[in-house]
């Protein structure tokens, strides 16, 4: 610390020996400094506060109707963009400026100096305020009035340009889904009809493939029961013509069969209309199952007619007729009609089984080809339905936009309030004369006290004998004090109190530019520059 405290008063005592250059510098520079503020023109500053109420009645009420802007982002986002070139041009011409310039680079420089000089700025919730300083109270005023109205007319302009924006937008883009829809319907349209046998049945391949196999296995059964029932009527119409057997016999099992079937062929034509039903629900009638299902009924219908007609021509030719063959009785005929059902069914249920065994065979053996299918199936109708979704959001949100337009155009969402309107300035506001002569002043004293310093570097001296010793290396034995006669000492203390003189003259300089300068005094008139 000693050392540094040395050091100090090493350059302390350099600098004291040229202080008489120090007052001198000040001395010449703050006058000539002082004389360039005093020459300075006044400027004159006008300012405007605008509030901006974002606040509508109308937002909580139209929330899910119209499209909830961001009042205040927006706002803000154009008071970030409202000192684009296009606005300060437009400025300058509302402000008459644009007469001074005559060529594109002074128009440039116009433009550069509006951006500088024009101030907007953000104080409060939703206030702003805008100010300008120039030479001319008038143009100050004009320039801030101007910018004011800019800042209006932008921000609402600037709504029904994006609405105009976005509803275009959505306008084209509706258009190109419409005909993205349509093209997608046409080539649905197309596919299903190129793959109508394959794509007429509900549910997947899989599905379709598992209902033929459990119809099949139900079909086998059917095929088997009518089977068995087939075989036990033709042996009991065996065992009648063998054994020759009495009429009352076989009245009497058939009136006991005949408790569980009491007409066969009308209850066997019943069941297979049922079957036909059933198949129609998932096949047309040109299937093949479908058709030899109705040829075997058809001729069901045409035994059953042709029993009756025969009982009836039976029973108006003799009421009581005697049946003394076996082929002549009732009862055998039943036996020979529930023969011919039980065949019939058999028959349907043959053609059934062969007709479930096609079609399993056929999906097998198209089994890439219809898987192929069901997942470009998949594919079409995945993009077509997520045109349709997308379409049905593109117009959905115009009407939104719509609506916002209609609030906007008929509400004012955004409410500008002047709280401060321009004023034309009656006192100038600048330049800050006080501040600039202190800062001369104090320039001029740092300027000396650099060149001073600059010098006791140059010119270095030593005031004491250890700084000799430490420079020299050389140990210092002893030293030699000066001693001034009184002549001298009266000279050296005529030249301390000159100095001290002439910096309180300059202080008391400074003290009165200051004194000038804050009363305001109209001296650059009076300066010869």
């Amino acid at each position: 610390m000693q050392e540094v405290i040395r050091l100090a008063l090493f350059y302390l005592s350099g600098v004291w020996r040229y202080r008489w250059l120090v007052l001198i510098v000040a001395a010449v520079a703050s006058p000539i400094g002082w004389a360039y503020v005093a020459s300075l023109p006044d400027t004159y500053r006008s300012a405007a506060r605008v509030y901006v109420d974002t606040d509508s009645v109308l937002t909580p009420l139209l929330r899910g109707l119209a499209i909830n802007t961001n009042e205040s982002q927006r706002v803000r986002m154009m008071t970030s963009v409202l000192f684009g070139r296009e606005n300060m041009e437009k400025l300058a011409r509302m402000t008459d400026m644009d007469l001074r310039a005559n060529t594109p680079e002074e128009m440039d420089a116009l433009v550069g100096s509006l951006k500088r000089r024009v101030k907007l700025g953000a104080s409060g919730s939703n206030v702003y305020h805008i100010s300008f300083q120039d030479q001319s109270p008038e143009l100050a005023k004009r320039v801030v009035q101007s910018m004011l109205t800019i800042f209006v007319e932008s921000n609402l302009g600037a709504s029904r340009q994006d609405q105009d924006s976005a509803e275009r937008f959505l306008q084209r883009e509706i258009k190109d889904y419409e005909r993205r829809l349509i093209d997608a319907e046409r080539k649905l349209k197309d596919f299903k009809m190129r793959n109508l046998d394959l794509l007429s049945e509900k549910g997947s391949y899989y599905d379709r493939l598992k209902q033929a196999k459990r119809g099949l296995i139900e079909a086998q059964d059917q095929l088997a029961l009518a089977e068995s029932r087939r075989e036990e009527i033709a042996q009991q119409l065996e065992y009648m013509e063998s054994e020759g057997a009495s009429l009352p016999y076989f009245q009497t099992w058939l009136d006991e069969s005949s408790k569980e079937v009491t007409n066969p062929l009308d209850t066997k034509i019943a069941q297979m209309e049922d079957q036909i039903d059933e198949l129609l629900i998932r096949y047309t009638e040109r299937h093949p199952e479908v058709i030899a299902m109705r040829r075997a009924l058809a001729r069901l219908i045409r035994e059953r007619d042709e029993q009756r007609e025969s009982y009836v021509a039976e029973q108006e030719n003799s009421e009581v007729a005697v049946v003394r063959s076996l082929s002549e009785s009732p009862v055998y005929q039943e036996m020979q009609l529930r023969l011919a059902s039980a065949e019939t069914e058999l028959a349907a249920q043959e053609t059934r089984v062969a007709s479930l065994r096609d079609k399993i065979e056929k999906f097998q053996a198209a089994v890439d080809e219809v898987l192929q299918i069901e997942a470009e199936e998949k594919q079409l109708n995945r993009d077509y339905g997520i045109l349709q979704e997308n379409h049905q959001t593109l117009l959905s949100r115009l009407e939104q936009a719509r609506m916002t337009r209609e609030v906007d155009t008929s509400v004012d969402t955004v409410k500008f309030r002047t709280l401060d309107p321009p004023q034309v300035p009656k006192k100038p506001s600048g330049p800050d004369r006080i501040g600039l002569a202190s800062q001369v002043f104090g320039g001029s004293l740092v300027a000396g006290l650099g060149l001073a310093f600059l010098l006791a570097q140059l010119r270095p001296v030593f005031f004491d004998r250890r700084q000799l010793s430490e420079v020299t290396g050389v140990p210092v034995l002893g030293s030699i004090n000066l001693l001034t006669v009184p002549r001298q000492r009266l000279r050296k203390r005529l030249s301390d109190i000159a100095f001290a003189v002439g910096l309180l003259v300059l202080i008391a300089s400074y003290a009165g530019v200051l004194t000038v300068f804050f009363l305001d005094v109209d001296i650059a008139s009076k300066l010869p520059f």
